[in-house]
């Protein structure tokens, strides 16, 4: 080695350790230019210009040092990460994984591994590369902590909260650990015992961070916005239970952080003066402005508006775009896409000057949670793509669905709620015949299904699934004796696993097995999804969280559903729809009426296809129905001229 290039790499060196980045780069580069062959400069540059967000170069870089050292773990495990920053996910797996077959103990590159499964939803894989991470790297505290938080998403609650405590023991400046491990809730229940167990948990939880709330130094408010921001409380909902109380508490609690952090956005606004031509400016933001079920039925508010009344402006802030971000955008008059920053997102509505402002989900996302705590408009509403009240004081109506919404409804929510007319959305039918008519025919057999069953499609997410009403399924198997009841697995064989096991209880208590009677099919594509409710028979709601977009598929494809409103908003879309249709002969009182039709529609084949025949008359009822946005922007109107 040269004394020239001796001196190089160690000024590059320091730069390095100083996070002098680019300097440190140059210096790598004119090493390259004097020995192409030194494959430490070449795997230096790789690493340098990945953590300045160059990934092209630093795969480039990478695969220099590869060339020269076949064998060089660390150079595998750069080009992984400038492939994954790239988006090129499964060739960064490969990359990873060969840097593994070299050197297992890499514990890095365990964890970016675990960072991108867990990108992709994929998490019980990445719950598997934070636990490698931590196995060999036992002070990684950032391990322990998204191991943690896999194993939350995964229902596996105790062994999450043993998780975030190592990562506290390591690291007890990490409040997002300590926040999360106060609010742990699994994803599934195995009884009603464990659901009172929980729930009392997260109460105390939640006590405790109010009780111990501190914000009087700059340190206190960082570390608090952090703990806060770290998870929302989605899977709460999911009880069964009244959550305005719980939620009321919690919303009370981002405020006060949110106001602490952010004064300038914490008082109210004044209302504005109407835009050239009066029109009144109402913006709307969430990070699912996309093919998203927590925004997707947005799109008929946008595209039905008064265009001579309303200026209209959507903020999305989230990654990810496809054809439906198009949508949006060309159905608003301004759109724009802030992924990822919170205060510039603030900022901007802030200085747009709105008179209405509308989250159409709070719930789903940490940082819309977040900024729904400020003031950004002198008049904010929340929308039911999470059909929960958000508890946030700075939250002055919750927009929903007449038709969906019981009498008593204004107590589950602390937001004034508006009944928009009928079912609040204006779903198109051009769009759902286009979507109806994309999938190839398909039978049963390429599901795995049986020819010769009544086949009931029980299409919601598993952790909607309460145990207090699994004998709906046996009950009915009883009186169907050729049913077969098809379930959607969902990203975590854990959760499947227990799911399974609790349905088989409920057949086992009933003098039936759960394998004879119940399939667990795999995620479908959406093509797939549409295909499967073609080759069923029956679709069965799920009482206490109810379907909306797979119960419009399922009248799109004619399908006979059975449904059983419940207490609150999100038990009774399926209600609201079917009220919709004039189809009241399938609405059940109760769980016996709900099993009574449900036999009746697997036993009588002439009257489940007279039900058929009615859906396939009057299905196109629940489309470009203009009233709800008449009552929308009436309210509107109201809410910004009061």
């Amino acid at each position: 080695m040269t004394v020239e290039k001796t001196g190089l790499k160690q000024k590059a060196k320091a730069l390095w350790q100083n996070n002098k980045l680019q300097a440190a780069a140059e210096l790598y580069e004119q090493v390259s230019r004097l020995d192409d062959r030194d494959a430490e400069a070449w795997l230096m540059l790789g690493s340098i210009y990945a953590r300045l967000g160059q990934y092209e170069r630093s795969a480039k870089c990478s695969q220099r040092a590869i060339k020269i050292e076949p064998q060089n773990a660390d150079a595998f495990s750069v080009m992984g990460k400038a492939l994954q920053g790239m988006g090129r996910y499964n060739e960064a797996i490969v990359s990873y994984q060969q840097a593994l077959r070299i050197k297992p103990d890499l514990a890095d590159v365990h964890f970016n591994m675990g960072e991108l499964h867990k990108d992709q939803g994929n998490f019980d894989a990445a719950e598997q590369c934070y636990q490698n991470a931590a196995r060999y790297k036992p002070d990684h505290a950032a391990a322990h902590y998204h191991h943690a938080s896999m194993l939350k998403i995964q229902g596996r609650a105790e062994e999450a909260t043993a998780s975030y405590d190592r990562a506290l023991a390591i690291d007890p400046d990490l409040p997002e650990a300590y926040w999360n491990k106060l609010r742990v809730v699994p994803v599934i229940y195995d009884d009603l015992q464990q659901i009172d167990h929980y729930r009392g948990k997260y109460a105390e939880g939640l006590r405790k961070l109010g009780e111990h709330l501190s914000l009087g130094s700059s340190q206190d408010k960082k570390r608090a916005l952090r703990g806060v921001g770290a998870s929302t409380n989605f899977y709460l909902q999911y009880q069964g239970r009244d959550d305005r109380e719980l939620q009321e508490q919690y919303g009370e609690m981002i405020h006060k952080i949110m106001a602490a952090n952010y004064p300038q956005w914490a008082p109210k606004p004044s209302m504005p003066p109407p835009g050239p031509g009066g029109k009144i400016r109402i913006g709307y933001t969430t990070a699912f402005l996309r093919a998203h079920n927590g925004a997707l039925w947005l799109l008929g508010w946008l595209r039905h508006r008064n265009r001579d009344r309303f200026e209209v402006i959507c903020y999305h802030t989230g990654s990810k775009v496809d054809e439906k971000t198009r949508e949006f955008m060309l159905h608003c008059d301004h759109f724009h896409h802030i992924p990822g920053d919170l205060e510039k997102t603030c900022a901007k509505i802030y200085s747009d000057k709105l008179h209405v402002l509308v989250y159409p989900e709070l719930g789903m996302d940490a940082p819309s949670m977040l900024m729904a705590g400020l003031r950004l408009a002198p008049v904010q509403c929340v929308g039911w793509g999470h059909p929960i009240t958000s508890g946030l004081p700075t939250m002055d109506y919750w927009l929903s669905c007449d038709l969906m919404e019981p009498e008593d409804a204004q107590s589950h929510y602390t937001e004034k709620l508006i009944r928009l007319a009928n079912l609040g959305h204006c779903y198109s039918r051009d769009q759902h015949d286009r979507l109806q008519s994309r999938p190839a025919p398909k039978r049963r057999a390429d599901f795995k299904l049986r020819d010769d069953a009544v086949l009931y499609l029980c299409g919601q997410s598993l952790f909607k699934y309460l145990p207090s009403y699994d004998h709906l399924f046996p009950e009915i198997a009883k009186r169907v004796p050729k049913a077969q009841f098809a379930f959607l697995a969902i990203s975590s064989v854990y959760v499947v696993k227990r799911f399974m096991e609790r349905v088989d209880r409920a057949f086992s208590a009933a003098g039936l097995k759960a394998q004879d009677c119940c399939v667990m099919l795999p995620r479908q594509s959406p093509e797939d999804y549409i295909a499967l409710n073609q080759v069923v028979d029956v679709f069965l709601d799920n009482p206490p969280w109810s379907g909306n977009n797979t119960t419009l598929t399922a009248i799109d494809c004619h399908l006979p559903v059975v449904t059983w409103p419940t207490k609150f908003m999100r038990g009774r879309h399926s209600y609201g729809i079917l009220k919709m249709l004039g189809l009241n002969e399938t609405i059940a009182r109760d769980g016996g009426e709900y099993i009574d039709i449900a036999a009746r529609l697997g036993n009588d084949p002439a009257w489940r296809q007279m039900i058929v025949r009615k859906i396939a008359r009057d299905g196109g009822r629940i489309y470009d129905d203009l009233s709800c946005v008449q009552t929308l922007e009436d309210f509107y109107v109201k809410a910004a001229c009061s």
